[in-house]
């Protein structure tokens, strides 16, 4: 019996350790879209045929699901300080997400879908 249990203990903290390190990792499925793939997004999504992706700014951030928009890093994902403040996402969920401005208006798309995750907001910092 205690070896049965022994060996329960050992198989979830292989488990654990197991999913720690595979968040570490990027897979093939959370690797981020580019900077020039969330713009070409947007302009699609604008119906824009001819733009210039300098005339769009874009920042890689952490945006939570009531809206606050945090610094983050694309290469490590890390967690920065609080930089504004949007609107609440469509679905309420986090997200690593890019911010795209264009003439006032701010979207975010998620990094790895490209989907638009927060509506835009001209209002936000």
């Amino acid at each position: 019996m205690l070896i049965l249990i022994a060996a329960g203990i050992v198989a979830t903290v292989f488990v654990y350790f197991g999913l720690q390190t595979s968040l570490l990792f990027r897979t093939y499925f959370s690797t981020p879209i580019s900077a020039d793939e969330a713009v070409s997004i947007v302009a699609h999504n604008l119906n824009l045929t001819k733009y210039r992706t300098s005339d769009f700014s874009t920042r890689y951030v952490y945006l939570r699901g009531d809206g606050g928009i945090f610094a983050s890093d694309i290469n490590s994902n890390v967690i920065g300080k609080l930089i504004g403040k949007t609107q609440p996402t469509l679905t309420t969920g986090n997200y690593f997400a890019w911010e795209i401005r264009h003439n006032h208006n701010i979207y975010f798309l998620d990094s790895t879908t490209g989907e638009i995750v927060s509506p835009s907001n001209s209002s936000s910092s």
